[in-house]
Formats: structure tokens, sequence, C-alpha cells
């Protein structure tokens, strides 16, 4: 049933696919022609052909796949459409409302998003087309297109010097300081996207001459009842204004917490997945900040907040879901919060069997109750369906063991060995194959499952529950797959450098693995003969120079910790990695100087922001900065607080680029601020693995006083044992007792035993006899009731035939009587057809005398052209005529028809009828003969 099921689905998808295909080929063709020719019918098929696309990918969300930018049909059909939004200037309200429709369903996919703002740059496009067709407050058009800019726009950040960026700037924030239209909430949206992350869009804003009027609104908006409207305004206040009067009263000591209060009931009770997706936003852009940290940890309603929070894991979708781990994931970045999250999850947590933990997968998530059984169940699901998803969830994981393993409380965590070692032994076994996205997926999953399987060997229970399911074979595939496809290894000849995803990611499984098998090496002999047999691989030489140069920081110190091990083996190939790291080096030296020939002398690099990936980065050494950059930054603060006291005495900057060196000025403060706060994070950074190094020390005295506590209970054991045996012994001599008892009794049973078979012998001779004579009297009875039945059936065939021979009587009346019946009709339509043939003939004929009126009008037209006008009309109406004697003639013909197959009807009846009655003739004279014999038989007795 399963096999048949999914060759369904994979016919419906060809189906759906190859219809996709075709209307996508006709959008392309009527585009080019629209391009060609901009004509009315070229407009209409072009919106007919964009209609009827549209309608077919609201109807079937799986057609979206066909849109793979990788395939050319879909490219040529964005970019025609796009060039059309493009290059007219006169474009049509209709038409353009389709474009929007079309790009609104294909927005809901996260990679044609990207490609959207990246390749085909529909944001530029989108914000000309409002530029030249933007509408007046109510415009439902221009609504569309703001909502399909905030969608493109999410997660980008917009370039301030492109051209187009200062005239929406202008556009949206007139929509946002006018009265409240239906412009307001989408130019929210818009203005959150175009301020996050950008200084220069935010200084822009700031320095406008109606800044004040801008703040002043969105204090206004903070009372609105929509959510929505209550987070865009939140973001964009946090963004603009937070170190100013304004930000400083919504986020001070006093309002800060009825903010949290407020974002938690947003992220709660978001109506909408845009909703809780920007207030995820907000708070992990808050939650950089050390005050509003201090602040989040002192909030008194923290704990059930994050409560309700993990019960929303159960009742999201796959893109929900994802915006609730980041949070999850940022509030367990923070010092304090993450223990309460544990707490918080093992209190909602119940040891269940192995049997349950496996019926999870198949379980849907909203029948799970359980948070963490919630969180299992995501992080379970195959990364083909469920991408993010399932990797937050990992990590969520990951964070959620390491609190437990390397806390002073020691919780039930191997309790849970079960429910999360077979999900990640799933995710390592899992074959890379398909198409490259597909592949890129199942390889960040496996990164994952690595580095929760490493966290995990920290405690030695779950380490041996580990390494009695892992499989050798695991570990080979996985080297040997990178081995032989990962192009670190294909190109290692030539010493090129990483570029490729692919090959990053396969530089990360290499070393992750290795890591992971190192830690388990002790413990599995034939890991350990696989993890020294690959270090002294030559084909691990590139790996390894991949992985110093990575410009991840777990990766470095991972392959540094592997370069370790292997150096202890005489065989490892050290002088290749030498030749390998030189060659890289080397590498990046040119690249550099050409960078540095094509850019200009002078740049600002923003500082980069990293993702959570690199997150767990943190947790390890942070000591790299030296002493002369510090100086160098301590310096170059120095001479910037000169520069602004010098400011501040009266120092008065004039000429007409006095604001551009305010910008130049500001933005440097802007970098010296980013340095300091990496400085800071690096410092924070050295804290943390202090504060590592203080788990572990108290990980190892809780580990010292479990073991002299499991030492002491050996001892109550051994007691315990001894006792036991004593009593032990006591109840054998009973049993020997007991034994000689039961023999006792064994010996008089087998004496009743040899008597009941004796008895049963006589009960099998009398049951032989009873059932030959039941059997005879079976007989008799059936061959009674057999002449009963006959006796019987006999009666009742005599009375069926006296009752059958009245019956026939009455027939054969009624069908004389039915027979003259049909006769007076056949007579009367017989009339009927005469007078309709009639008709018909006279309709021929005139028909024939208006043919010829036709004709002889035609000879006059070509006469006479002055009365042209007059003989059209005349003309019409003689073809109206003719056309409704036409139908009648066809209608006429057609009631004879029907009259001709009535009276065919109605004479096979005659003629059946008339057997019928010759029949029953027949039969009659038979009974008469019949009883008159029987009455001469009797007169003669």
């Amino acid at each position: 049933m399963e096999t048949n099921a999914n060759l369904f689905d994979r016919d419906y998808f060809i189906f759906v696919t190859m219809e996709t295909a075709s209307c996508v080929k006709h959008v392309i063709m009527a585009a080019n022609q629209y391009k060609n020719s901009k004509t009315d019918g070229n407009l209409v098929y072009l919106q007919r052909q964009l209609e009827i696309l549209v309608g077919s990918l609201s109807s079937r969300t799986s057609t979206l796949k066909f849109f793979n930018l990788r395939n050319l049909l879909p490219v040529e059909c964005l970019n025609a459409v796009i060039d059309i939004l493009r290059e007219s200037r006169d474009l049509k309200p209709g038409l353009l409302s389709k474009c929007i429709s079309l790009f609104q369903h294909l927005a809901q996919d996260s990679e044609i998003r990207e490609a959207f703002h990246d390749s085909f740059h529909l944001t530029q496009c989108l914000a000309t087309v409002i530029k030249t067709h933007a509408g007046i407050p109510g415009d439902h058009l221009t609504v569309e297109i703001l909502n399909v800019l905030q969608r493109i726009t999410y997660g980008h950040k917009i370039n301030f010097q492109d051209s187009y960026v200062e005239d929406l700037l202008h556009f949206v924030l007139k929509n946002i300081t006018n009265p409240i239209t239906e412009f307001t909430l989408p130019c929210l949206g818009l203005l959150v996207n175009l301020c996050r992350d950008n200084f220069a869009t935010q200084s822009y804003i700031k320095n406008m001459e109606g800044s004040r009027n801008l703040y002043k609104t969105l204090m206004s908006y903070l009372d609105d009842q929509n959510l929505t409207m209550m987070i865009f305004t939140l973001s964009c206040i946090s963004y603009l204004c937070l170190h100013q009067d304004i930000g400083q009263h919504v986020f001070n000591p006093k309002n800060v917490k009825r903010t949290f209060q407020l974002m938690f009931n947003i992220v709660l009770k978001g109506d909408t997945g845009t909703t809780r997706q920007y207030a995820v936003d907000l708070f992990s852009d808050l939650l950089k900040n050390q005050n509003i940290q201090q602040s989040l940890v002192e909030f008194e309603k923290l704990s059930s907040s994050i409560e309700k929070v993990l019960n929303l894991v159960a009742t999201s979708t796959a893109e929900s879901v994802v915006k609730i781990f980041e949070l999850l994931l940022s509030l367990s970045a923070i010092e304090g919060i993450r223990p309460i999250i544990c707490r918080c999850i093992l209190s909602t947590c119940s040891v269940q069997q192995r049997d349950h933990y496996a019926e999870l997968a198949q379980t849907p998530v909203s029948q799970i109750k359980e948070p963490l059984f919630a969180v299992v169940h995501w992080a379970s699901q195959p990364a083909e369906s469920h991408d993010q998803a399932s990797l937050y969830a990992i990590d969520f994981l990951a964070e959620f063991y390491e609190e437990m393993i390397y806390s002073n409380t020691r919780i039930q965590y191997s309790a849970h060995a079960d429910l999360v070692l077979p999900l990640t032994l799933q995710a390592l076994s899992t074959r890379i194959e398909g198409e490259s996205h597909i592949m890129k997926r199942i390889s960040r999953k496996i990164i994952k499952a690595l580095q929760l399987s490493i966290v995990l060997t920290g405690e030695e229970d779950i380490k041996r529950k580990l390494v009695g399911m892992v499989d050798m074979q695991m570990f080979s595939k996985l080297l040997d797959f990178q081995f032989s496809n990962n192009k670190v290894a294909l190109n290692s000849s030539k010493f090129t450098l990483v570029t490729d995803d692919l090959s990053d990611i396969g530089v990360e499984i290499v070393m992750y693995g290795l890591d992971l098998m190192a830690k388990l090496a002790k413990n599995l002999p034939e890991v350990d003969a696989l993890f020294s047999s690959s270090l002294q691989d030559s084909r691990i030489v590139p790996f390894l120079s991949a992985g110093l140069t990575s410009d991840n920081r777990t990766v470095v110190q991972v392959t540094l910790q592997i370069i370790c091990f292997a150096s202890m083996f005489d065989a490892f190939p050290t002088v290749l990695l030498g030749d390998a790291l030189t060659a890289s080096n080397c590498k990046k030296k040119e690249e550099l100087m050409k960078r540095e020939t094509i850019q200009s002398p002078v740049q600002y690099h923003m500082p980069v922001l990293h993702s959570y990936e690199n997150k767990e980065n943190i947790n390890h050494d942070a000591s790299r900065i030296s002493i002369q950059d510090a100086t160098r930054l301590s310096d170059q603060d120095a001479s910037v607080q000169s520069l602004i006291d010098r400011m501040q005495s009266g120092f008065e900057l004039k000429g007409a680029n006095s604001s551009e060196i305010i910008d130049l000025y500001e933005h440097k403060i802007q970098s010296l601020q980013t340095k300091e706060e990496q400085l800071q994070d690096l410092l924070e950074a050295k804290s943390l693995a202090l504060t590592q190094a203080d788990r572990l020390i108290a990980q190892h005295r809780s580990r010292k006083a479990a073991y002299e506590a499991e030492a002491a209970k050996m001892r109550r054991l051994l007691h315990s044992s001894e006792i036991n045996s004593e009593k032990c012994k006591e109840e054998i001599n009973e049993i020997k007792l007991k034994k000689e008892h039961l023999q006792n009794s064994l010996e008089s049973v087998m004496e009743e035993k040899s008597q009941l078979e004796q008895v049963a012998e006589e009960h099998q001779q009398l049951t032989a006899a009873y059932t030959e004579l039941s059997e005879k009297y079976t007989s008799v009875d059936k061959s009674l009731l057999s002449l009963k039945q006959e006796h019987k059936t006999l009666s009742e065939m005599h009375e069926v035939l006296r009752k059958h021979d009245e019956n026939l009587k009455e027939q054969c009346d009624s069908a004389s009587e039915q027979l003259s019946k049909l006769e007076a009709e056949r007579k009367t339509l017989n009339k009927t057809l005469k007078e309709k043939e009639s008709k018909l003939s006279e309709l021929t004929k005139t028909h024939t005398k208006l043919q010829k009126d036709f004709k002889t009008s035609e000879s006059e037209r070509e006469q006479l052209e002055e009365a042209v006008d007059k003989y059209r009309a005349n003309m019409a109406q003689l073809e109206q005529t003719k056309k409704q004697f036409q139908h009648q003639v066809s209608s006429l013909e057609l009631l004879c028809r029907q009259h001709e197959t009535n009276i065919d009807n109605k004479d096979k009846e005659l003629v059946a009828l008339k057997g019928e009655v010759d029949k029953h003739r027949q039969i009659a004279a038979l009974i008469n003969s019949l009883s008159s014999g029987k009455s001469e038989n009797g007169a003669q007795q």
C-alpha cells in the first residue's frame, strides 16, 4: 500500500510539474509577444496567462518546487515578467496587479525570496514602480507592492548608496508620519528591514529634519491594539533611538519589564508568522545589550514565559518553530537563563519506555505535549522536508544536554539517552545524495549531529550507551565519501583554497567526525584502528590544511587537537601538511593583492555579524588579541575623544562638505564602537572559558563524590547479599521438605489416574453406542420430514395453478381493451403526422422563396451602391428569419422522427400483444378441453 501511495504521489507530482511547465511556457511566449508589440490583444493574452499561472500556484503548493532557480524555464519566466515591469513606463494597472500576485505566491519560498533580491534585483524594480505608480491612500495595488517588498527585503542589508533607497525612504517615512492608512503597516515593516543592522540608513533618518515628528508618531503607535504594528514600532524605536531619550524611556529599568512582558505576549499570541518573526528578531537584537540582559535575568515572570514559549514548539508550523528555536538559543546564550530553560523542560518531561521514544518520529507533533519530545520530533525530521527546523532543534538539544552534563546539579539526564542517541545515529547514517541543495542540507544536519554526539560523550553513562549502539561502518562511510567526492581532496595536488560551500561543510564533517572518533577510541578498538589509519593517510592532509585556515574558530581548534593526536604517529605526513599550508597562504596573499588592486583606496569595512552557527565558539579559548592591537585601539579612542572635546569646546566645521565630514566621523566612531564590542565579546568569551573550567572542576568533584557514594553502596550491597544468602539456605531446606511431601502426593495421584483411565475406556464404549443410535434416529427423522415437505409442495402447486388460470382470464380481457385503445392512438398519430408534413412542405416553399429574394437582393446591392446600408439591414433580417425557419424545420423534422419511432414502438407492442392473446386463447382452449375430458370421464365412471 505504501509503495502504491508513493507511486501515486510521484505520478501526481510529475503531472503537476508538467502542467506548471506548460503554464510557464505560455507566460514566456505571451511576455515576449507583449514586449515586441504592446497591443491590447497581447496585453489581454498576457494577463490571462499570468492569471492561469497564479491559479495553478494557489491551488497546489507543491508546484513551488518547480520554480527551482537551477532550472532555466522558471528563470526565463521571471526575467521576462520583471523586464516588463522594468521597461514599461506606461504600465497598465491590470498587468501590474497580475505580476504582483505572482510575486506574492512565489515569495512564500525562502530561496526564491533571496533570488528576487540578489539575482533578479526585484527590490529596485518595485521601488521604481512605487515611485512612478504610487497611488493615493486606499490604493490596494500599492499595498500589495509594499507587502511584497517587505517580504523580499527581510533579512537583507540594503546598500544605502543605491539610487532607489533614498526615494523609497522618503515614501515610507511620509506614509508613516501621515494619519494611519492602509500604507502605514507595510511601510513600518519595510522601515524595520531597511534600518536593521544598517548604520548608514539609521544615521540618514536621524539627521533628517522631520526625525522628531517621526519619533512622536512611533510613540503614538505603541498604544495600538494591533500586535503587528506594536512590534514594528518597537523595532523601529530600538534601531533608531535606543541610546536616545525616547529609547531610554522605553527600555529604562522601570519600563523594561513591561516591555519584556509585551514582547513575550507578542511571541505567544502573534496572529501571523510575520509578527512572531519580527518579535524574535527584536529579542535577539536587544539581547546583545548587557543592561538589557541583566534586566531580563531579573525579570520575575521569566520562567513562566519560557514555559509558554516551550509549549509553542509542539503547536507551531515548520517556519514558525524556527523562530521559536532562535529565541530559545538566544536566551540560552545569556548566563543564568540556560539553567532556567533546562528546569522548565525537565519539569514537564517524564521518563518513558524505549518503544515510546521510537514512536515519536511517526507521531504528529500536535499530539505531543512534552516540550523535549516535541524538540526531538523536529530534530528527527528529514533534512529534505524540514531544513532549518531540524538543525535548530539539534542545536537546542546540544545546549540542553551541555547544561545538564556540565552543571553541578546532576539530574536524570542519562535516562533520556534512549531518546536522543537513535536520533544522532540515524542522522549520521543518512546517505549524502540528491541535488546539490539537498546534499548541503543533509551535510549540515550531519555536522549538527556530530556536535551533539561530542557533547553527549562528556558523560560516562551516555558514552557507554553510545559505544554499544555505534557502528564503525558509519565513520568509514563518512570519511570515504569525503575523500572521494570533496573538492578539497580532489584538488589536493594543486593546493587550491576551499571556496565551495559543500567543500567547507565536508571539511567540518571530517574534523568533527575525527574528534568524535578520538573520544570513542578508548572504548572501541575498531574505531581506534580506523582513527589511527585515517590520521596516517595522506588523503587527510588537505582537510587538515583547510581546517587550520578556516574562519570558524571551533574547526581550527578541533583541527589542532587532531594534529596533536596525529603527531604521535611516525607515518603522519607532516611535510605534506606544511606544503599545503604554504600553498594556501600564498593563494590567500594573491587574492588579497588582487582585491587591493581592484578596490578603491578608501573603504570602510563594517563588522561581520556571525550567525548562531558559530555561537559555540565562545566557549573556547579567546586569547587572540595582541598587545599592539589593544594599544592601537586605545590610541584611536584617545584621538577620537580629543576630537570630540575640541568640537564641544567651540570647534565649528565650515564649508560645503561639513555634513559629509560629520558622517565620516560618525562612521568612524561607530566602527570603533564595534571594535570595542568585539573586545568586550572576547573578554566575555574568556570569562565563559573560566566558568567552563569551574564547571569541569565542579563536575570532577561531583563525580568523585558519586564514586565514593557508589563504593559505599557496593559495601551495603555486599552486606545485604550475605544476609540474603543465609535466607536462601533456609529456603532451600524448606524446599527439600516440600519436595518429599510432593512425591507422596504424586504417588496417590498416579493411583487415581489409573482408575480414571478404566472409567474413561467404559465411557468411550458407551459414547460409540449412543452415536450409532442417534445416527439411525436422525436418518428416520429426515425421511419423515422430506415426505411431509413433498405433500405440502403438491398442495401449494395445485392452489397456484388455479389462481394462475384466473389471472390469465383477467389479463386476456385487459389486453383486448388496450389493443383497441392503441389502435385509436395510432390513427390520431397518423393524422398529426400528415398535418406536420403539410406544414413542412409549406415551410420549404417559403424557404425557397426567401432564397430567391436573397439572390435578388444581392444583385440589387451590386447595382445600387448608394443604398448599401438599407440592403444590409434587410439582409440581416432575412438571415434571422432564415435561421428561424431553419430552426423550425429542424424542430419539425425532429418531431417527425420522434413520432415515427413512437409509431414503430406501438406497432411492435401490438404484435407482441397479439401473440400473447393467441397464447392465452390456446391456453384457454387447452383448459376447456381438459375440463371437458375430465367431465366425460366422471360421467363414464
